[in-house]
């Protein structure tokens, strides 16, 4: 059966705001342009993100010349709020970020992957306070199962060589969504899930996509692992409020998860309408090499 995919978006800076596309080349790397830059939180020494510092999903983002697949990422412009615009060139970008965020951070592209010091996840010394803290929960046995991602989650803030904190593309189904809106009595804005495809399908809980080959336009790619969520679904941004119960709703009725993580196979080009499908391998197959190194 095929479906349409309704939506695509892509997030220049890891945790800032992102950009809603009509089409999209998919490749290793996701979306081209997407999770091209971070920030790196200087005291910590690690890559952050908006579940540490929820004020960098209000940063709105924007590719000062077009990223092209395969190819070192353009500067970014970015709009932090009450301030004047910044580029990722300018060299008071990391003053004018710190200030804005309250702590001493910089802005950094992507690096090569054997840099897994810059990668590197740091782990405060309550591990426990940690990770119920970050997923929003009262004991750490209530934490998402976490054994079907891969297993350098544990030892990096994001994968070597790349911004993503496991896979490359992130899917959700229109019918997940529908499922979330019918469980909380309300629409869920689709920005606080942060996809790179939205796509006209069933609910998670009535078909389960993992491990499917799903073509996706002219790229194919393998649905990897359902995305456990975080905290951060539940940050204020864009003008939306604090929405706690939105992450008890995924914890409590969809086992911690909504969406889909997946990785390419074949790289290729996407566009809002276009068809998404199981397709059978024609022999085993395995994801692209990332360009990230």
């Amino acid at each position: 059966m095929s479906h349409a995919i309704r939506e695509i978006w892509r997030y220049p800076v890891k945790s800032m705001a992102g950009e809603r596309l009509d089409t999209g080349e998919l490749s290793a790397d996701g979306v081209t342009g997407d999770r091209c830059w971070a920030v790196r939180d200087e005291k910590r020494g690690c890559v952050t993100d908006a579940r540490s510092l929820p004020a960098l999903l209000d940063i709105a983002v924007r590719y000062v010349h077009p990223p092209v697949p395969g190819k070192a990422a353009p500067q970014v412009e970015l709009r932090l709020p009450g301030m004047p615009p910044t580029t990722s060139d300018d060299p008071g970008v990391h003053d004018a970020l710190s200030a804005y965020l309250g702590t001493e951070v910089t802005l950094w592209p992507r690096v090569p992957a054997d840099r897994r010091e810059h990668y590197a996840r740091v782990y405060p010394e309550d591990v426990e306070g940690y990770l119920t803290g970050l997923f929003g929960v009262a004991k750490l046995e209530e934490i998402p199962d976490l054994s079907q991602l891969p297993p350098a989650v544990m030892e990096f803030q994001t994968i070597p060589g790349g911004y993503f904190d496991a896979y490359p593309v992130h899917v959700i189904t229109t019918g997940t969504l529908d499922a979330l809106d019918a469980a909380l009595g309300r629409p869920v804005d689709v920005r606080r899930l942060r996809p790179n495809l939205v796509v006209e399908g069933p609910a998670e809980s009535d078909e389960d996509w993992t491990g499917r080959v799903m073509r996706f336009g002219k790229a194919t790619l393998r649905i990897e692992a359902p995305c456990p969520r975080c905290v951060m679904i539940s940050r204020p941004q864009q003008g939306l409020a604090v929405d706690r119960e939105l992450l008890r709703t995924v914890h409590r009725r969809f086992a911690h998860n909504v969406g889909y993580y997946a990785s390419v196979l074949e790289p290729g080009q996407a566009g809002s309408g276009d068809l998404a499908e199981s397709v059978e391998p024609v022999e085993p197959v395995e994801p692209v090499e990332s360009a990230a190194g």
